[in-house]
């Protein structure tokens, strides 16, 4: 605010009624503000030593004044010894000598730490008009905000990611180093400039796509890729967003890019290696069936001859066992490749009557198992297009495990459920200690074999862990569900769920093999 208008003289002066005219007529100055006249006062040798007060208001007096007696008709340095310190006294020495209006923060210490005020200083006739303001808590605010600009400062120039905001029209306003590093560019060589600039416009394409989509969003959005980040040699996990100003007008887009290649080079061999082991596995499986069809081939015609000693014959069939047992295994692994490589286990889906396979395939494991039995309930009608083959892996599973974990002279029950026309279910439930709750998730993972109850004996014949994989496979592969609930209370149960009628992958609705 210039104060130009002359004070008068000096009886108004000393009456305090100059102040008005000192002030001018706008009428805006603010309510918290101190004005003072103040007069000079000269050496023998004119030269200014001090000043006395002419007139002040309250907020003067507050600041300016003493602790006894009025600010009026003392002088300055007297009332306020820290106008010399802290700059007052030396400004509005100026501003006299030069005749020109000066704003300059000035301080003095409280017993509450260090005030700041504005000073706003006019000349006039004899003397100065000041005008003080408090500028403490704006100062401490301005400081709190230059604290926190030099640590996001600090952060943003030693994150290890990409960080850099663009304007309006795509052009590079901010950057850290690690942006400029993935330029292979010196900042001043980017600041003001475009993608298209930098890059060139095919390379930048994606880079300025994804600008615009956030642009006109105005949504926060993740991108990944080998296009998109700064400079185009690394794969980037970006995150761009927009900035607004506090009238909702956006003005820039930020972008943080982390760089991700090494991860994605990892995650590309660790699959291709997974690719390779699970080729490795079915040429394995493939290969080993020719010899092992001949030792079984080769066992069964030496125990159809009469004539075999019963030494022999005992090795002979423990050969033949070992040879079937190993047969299992090497189909089970060529399931597990045909599921994992081959996009599912293939089905041959003709019509089929579930009772029986859940005869069959009881009458081939209770023998193993004479410690316990076998009841298998029928309701509603049992027969639908499925793989009988594949139903008996998948019973033979189940209900090989339920007899393996059943407590000794307890029984398993097998039910076939058929109350709706669309589907049938199959439950196999056996009692026992409940699946822990650990092994769940885990249950139907490839290679994961479920360890023995405590205090229970390790089984005779460990497997690969395939055997509930492989059943979820075929249950999926059939376009159906597994189901399994575990208890101390009930015991274990696991449902099996099929539509009626399945067709072969691929294969036409209705049609069968």
């Amino acid at each position: 605010m210039a104060h130009n208008g002359s004070i008068g003289g000096h009886a108004d002066m000393s009456s305090g009624r100059g102040i008005n005219r000192c002030q001018g007529t706008e009428g805006d100055e603010p309510l918290s503000e101190a004005v003072v006249v103040l007069r000079n006062v000269r050496s023998a040798v004119g030269g200014i030593v001090d000043f006395e007060c002419v007139s002040a208001n309250v907020h003067a007096e507050r600041w300016l004044g003493g602790e006894e007696g009025s600010l009026v008709h003392n002088r300055l340095l007297e009332e306020a010894p820290w106008a010399w310190d802290g700059g007052l006294f030396s400004a509005c020495v100026r501003v006299v000598t030069r005749r020109a209006p000066e704003i300059a923060r000035v301080s003095r210490q409280s017993p509450m730490g260090t005030v700041w005020l504005l000073a706003r200083v006019s000349p006039c006739d004899d003397g100065v008009v000041l005008f003080l303001e408090d500028l403490t808590e704006r100062m401490a605010a301005e400081e709190a905000l230059r604290r926190d600009h030099d640590l996001l400062h600090a952060v943003i120039e030693s994150a290890t990611d990409a960080i850099y905001v663009k304007d309006v029209s795509g052009r590079y306003i901010l950057i850290n180093p690690a942006t400029a590093s993935a330029f292979h560019r010196a900042p001043r060589e980017i600041l003001g400039r475009t993608d298209a600039e930098l890059l060139g416009a095919d390379r930048a394409a994606p880079t300025l796509a994804h600008d615009r989509e956030v642009m006109s969003s105005g949504h926060t959005a993740t991108y990944e890729g080998a296009e998109g980040g700064p400079g185009t040699d690394r794969i980037w996990h970006t995150t761009k967003g927009v900035l607004r100003r506090g009238d909702g007008t956006v003005y820039g887009l930020f972008a943080i890019c982390r760089d991700v290649t090494a991860r994605r080079r990892q995650e590309l061999e660790r699959e291709e290696e997974a690719r390779f082991q699970e080729r490795f596995i079915g040429v394995l499986g493939h290969d080993l069936g020719n010899p092992l069809a001949a030792v079984r081939l080769s066992s069964a015609a030496l125990l159809a001859r009469d004539t075999l000693p019963p030494e022999v014959r005992r090795v002979v069939a423990r050969i033949d066992g070992s040879a079937e047992r190993m047969a299992r295994l090497v189909k089970q692994l060529l399931d597990f490749t045909r599921a994992r490589m081959a996009g599912g286990i293939p089905l041959r889906p003709h019509e089929v009557c579930m009772e029986d396979v859940c005869r069959r395939i009881i009458s081939e494991l209770e023998p193993a198992h004479p410690e316990c039995c076998v009841r298998l309930e029928v309701d509603g009608e049992s027969r639908g297009i499925w793989d009988e083959e594949r139903l008996g892996q998948v019973l033979s599973n189940l209900l090989g495990n339920a007899l393996q974990h059943s407590p000794e002279g307890s029984s398993v029950r097998v039910r076939l459920a058929a109350k709706d026309s669309l589907f049938q279910r199959v439950e196999v439930h056996n009692g026992g200690p409940p699946i822990p709750e650990s092994l769940r998730p885990r249950l139907f993972s490839p290679f994961h074999g479920v360890p023995p109850e405590p205090g229970q004996p390790k089984p005779k014949h460990q497997g690969l862990g395939l055997g509930l994989y492989i059943v979820s496979q075929i249950v999926t592969a059939h376009g159906g569900w597994l189901d399994v609930a575990s208890s101390a209370d009930t015991g274990t149960c696991f449902s099996v769920t099929l539509p009626r009628v399945t067709r072969p992958l691929g294969g036409p609705p209705g049609k069968t093999a």
